[in-house]
Order: C-alpha cells, then structure tokens, then sequence
C-alpha cells in the first residue's frame, strides 16, 4: 500500500518574484530591528556618554553601521530598483536638506558640517524606505515589540548591573543615582520610555490589553526614575493631546483654519500677558535647570548672525573653533548641544533655514495629518501624540535635524506615517478616478 505522504503531490516552489519579495520583507524585518537597537542603544552599551578630545570626528563605528544598513536596503530590492525605492524622501524634507548643504559652503568647518548633514539625511532616507518597505501597521508592531524589549534590557541593567544607574560624573553631578539602563544618558532613557507608554496607549492592535497596560506601569516607573523632566511633563501632554484630537474628523477640516486661527490669537494674548515673567523665566541663569545660562548666548549669537549662522552642525562641538568658546568659557561651552532645538537651528542655519525647517517638519506635518481623510481618527491620535512630543521636546532640548538622536528619529518615524496614509489615500481615489497608476508608493 502507498504511504500516504506519497498521495500528496510535493509543494511547488515558490515563483522566483515571490521569494525576491519575502527577501525583501525579511531583511527590511531585520534592519529596522538593527536600526532601532543601534538609535536606542548604540554600539557600546553600559559604557559612559564621555566628552572626548576627539570632538568633532564623530564615532566612525556608528557611521560604518548606518552605512551598511543604507547599503543593505538600497541593495535588498530584487531585480528592480524603482524611484520609489531609491528616493523615498519627500520634496519637502528634501528642501530642507538642501538648504543645510548650501549652508555646509559658509560652515566654520566645513568637513564635520557635511558629515553630520550626511548622516542626518541618512538617518532620514532610512526611516522613509522602512515606512514604504514594511507600511503602517508593521513599523508600528515592529518598533513596540523594540521597545517593549528595551524595557526589559534596562530593568535588567538596573537591578543586575552597576551601568543602569548614572555614576558620580565631573561634567553631571546633577544626574547621578539617576536610572538609565542600557541607555547612554537618563534623558534617553525617558524619552524612549515615554514614547513607549504613547504606543501603548493609542495603538491598541494586536497586543493583549494586560501586556499593555503592564508596559505603560512599568514604563511609567521607570520614566520617574530617570527623573526626565522633558519628557516627564511632556507624556501627560502629548496623551491629553491625543485624546482631544481623537474625535475630530477630516471631514470638517474646512473649519479647522477658524479653530487653528482662535487658537493662535489666544496663545498670542497668553504671551504677551506674561511676556515679562517668560522674558525673566528665559533669562535667568538659575531656570529650567541651568537652560536659562545657555539660551540667551544662543540668542545673542543669532542675532548676530541672523540670516546665515554657523553652518549647519557647526556651533558646538567643533573644536577650538567652536563658536561657543568665542562666547564663553564657562561649563556652557562644553555642552554638545544648545538643549533647544530650534534655537539650535536659528545659530548653524539661520532664520531662513529655520523657518524652512519648522514649516516642513513641523507645520506641514501637521496640516496633513489634519486635513487627511483617509487617516483613522486612532491613526490621527497616536500620530499627533507622537508628533507632539517631537516638537516639545525640542523646547528643552536638542534633536531636530540632529542626525541619530532618538527624538529625531521619532518625529521622523511620525512624519513618514503621515506621509504613507496621506498618499494611499491620495492614490485610492486617483485609482478610483482614473485606475492602477505606476505612481503607487508600495
């Protein structure tokens, strides 16, 4: 008698455009993975985050790690390399990239200013064909189970290893006994942490709600514990934020200018009540934790220099040449960075650079995801909550436009979503009007 398994007839293989498309789907698996590990972590997890003489010179094993995830996925696309696959970034970003290289041809100097603008522009060409290549809801579950896992490691890092804990530091003495993990710095450490309960809150897919709200506890204590005050004030925000924003249909984006203008002359008025209590809160040495030392340095110096800066990345950290150090010799001087984002832009590319930068990472953004209709309302509030963190955060410290920061890369991660929902909407009704396009971004 014939064995059974022999009445079956043997599985046919796979065609060959179907395993170039698992390939692909496996290794975009897998880089996003690497990629989220080397932004979360870094290359040398458990050590200290050290001002070193070598300023300037950027950690080549960093860079040689984020050139070969950029090379792996230029080269993961089977027989084919599309326009969509080769340029995924939009003309808007790309706007602002291109105004920061002009700017790299007046930067102090010039070869640090171009390499920190290559890996910014890297750091955001790969988060881009991550979005196309692996689409909404597979990033989303991809970077919670990431995170979720970071969690843990730090927990571990804790209570099983002297590293979890900031150690009595020359340049920090304020964040010693702080928690950090695996994390190089606590304020890192409470911004991942923070994303992580907005994940949790607003996507609520696939995940069984006792993990999730077990990952919001956890991740909530431990945001305490690093004693992030940025992130600490800004969670609770960018959670009311969402859940306001929730019930708002794009269907009624027409009186969305109306709100939006009421809104503005609102907080205008706010600010001009308390505008001598803000001008104070800014100037004093002795404020937002000694913010209030660095800001005013920031300001003086763009007012000198208004409509071109320093350079793009050519105002802390450059050396002797540092501006800075022109300015000051204070501790000030030895910071890495101005702990305000857009500040941090007004001295290396100006206010024209700015004003290109805020409109295109910031304002555009934000009309798409509102004005949209074919992004969910759950899909509008978790994207707004992330948003909004990236854009507050950047009021105390520094991340945009600041290569692999893991801020950057969240508000990046956020503008690249909106993009992806905003242009399958965008497509499904032009395949509605007119039929299949080449243009689709798969």
């Amino acid at each position: 008698m014939t064995p059974a398994f022999y009445l079956q007839p043997p599985l046919a293989a796979p065609p060959p455009d179907e395993i170039t498309s698992r390939r692909r789907w496996l290794v975009g698996n897998g880089c996003f993975i690497a990629f989220l590990a080397l932004i979360l972590v870094g290359v040398a997890p458990l050590q200290e985050l050290a001002i070193t003489e070598r300023v300037g010179q950027g950690d080549i094993a960093n860079q040689i790690l984020h050139l070969s995830i950029f090379a792996i996925l230029v080269l993961n696309t089977g027989t084919k390399l599309t326009a969509r696959q080769l340029q995924p970034v939009p003309v808007t970003i790309l706007l602002v990239l291109a105004y920061c290289l002009v700017s790299v041809s007046w930067a102090i100097e010039p070869i640090i200013s171009l390499r920190r603008l290559v890996l910014t522009g890297l750091v955001i060409w790969v988060l881009f064909r991550f979005v196309a290549d692996l689409g909404y809801d597979r990033t989303l579950l991809i970077l919670r189970i990431v995170m979720i896992a970071l969690l843990v490691l730090n927990y571990a890092s804790v209570f099983l290893t002297p590293y979890g804990v900031h150690p009595p530091l020359r340049e920090e003495s304020s964040v010693v006994g702080n928690w950090r993990g695996v994390m190089p710095h606590k304020n890192i450490a409470g911004a991942a942490c923070a994303f992580l309960v907005i994940l949790e809150m607003f996507d609520v897919r696939r995940f069984p709600r006792l993990i999730s709200w077990v990952a919001i506890a956890a991740a909530l204590v431990f945001l305490n514990y690093t004693v992030s005050k940025t992130s600490i004030g800004l969670v609770g925000f960018c959670l009311i934020g969402g859940w306001l924003v929730r019930p708002y249909s794009a269907n009624y984006r027409s009186i969305l200018a109306v709100v939006a203008l009421i809104a503005a002359g609102f907080a205008l008025q706010l600010a001009s009540a308390y505008q001598p209590e803000l001008a104070n809160s800014v100037t004093d040495p002795a404020s937002f934790t000694g913010r209030g030392a660095i800001w005013p340095i920031l300001i003086d110096y763009a007012s000198e220099h208004l409509w071109t800066g320093a350079g793009f990345g050519s105002f802390w950290q450059i050396g002797n040449a540092s501006p800075i150090w022109s300015i000051t010799r204070s501790w000030v001087a030895q910071s890495s960075h101005g702990h305000n984002g857009y500040l941090d832009l007004l001295v290396t590319i100006g206010l024209p650079g700015t004003v290109l930068a805020v409109a295109m990472l910031v304002v555009w953004p934000l009309m798409r995801l509102f004005l949209s209709l074919s992004i969910s309302k759950q899909q509008r509030a978790l994207l707004f909550a992330m948003l909004a963190f990236g854009i507050g955060h950047n009021l105390t410290e520094s991340s945009i436009l600041n290569g692999p920061s893991v801020v950057e890369v969240f508000l990046i991660l956020a503008i690249a979503l909106i993009y992806r929902l905003a242009e399958l909407g965008r497509y499904a009704a032009l395949l509605r009007r007119e039929g299949p396009h080449p243009a689709v971004w798969r």
